[in-house]
C-alpha cells in the first residue's frame, strides 16, 4: 500500500512485479487479506461457484444433457462369463 486517498476513500496499491498500481475500497482490501472474516467469506463463495461449475460439467458430460434429446438403448444380450 502506497498512500490513502481521503476524498475518493480508496487505497492506493502499486505491485512490484509489473508495476500495476491500482485502487482499492477498505471492503474490497478486507477480501484479499486472508485472516479476515469477508475474506474468508469470500473463498467460501469462490468454493461454491467452483462446486456448482463442476456439478455442470457433470451433468453435461456424464449424464448426458444437452439440447439433443438422448435415447438410452436397452441391453438385451447380456452374457455373464461361463468360468
Amino acid at each position: 500500500m502506497i498512500e490513502y486517498d481521503v476524498v475518493k476513500d480508496l487505497y492506493k496499491f502499486e505491485f512490484p512485479i509489473d508495476g500495476k498500481t491500482d485502487y482499492m475500497s477498505f471492503e474490497d482490501v478486507l477480501m484479499v487479506l486472508p485472516k479476515s472474516w469477508s475474506g474468508r467469506k469470500a473463498r467460501a463463495h469462490q468454493v461454491r461457484v467452483v462446486q456448482s461449475l463442476i456439478r455442470a460439467a457433470h451433468a453435461i458430460g456424464f449424464l448426458g444433457i444437452s439440447r439433443k434429446l438422448n435415447t438410452i438403448v436397452p441391453v438385451d444380450n447380456f452374457t455373464e462369463p461361463c468360468d
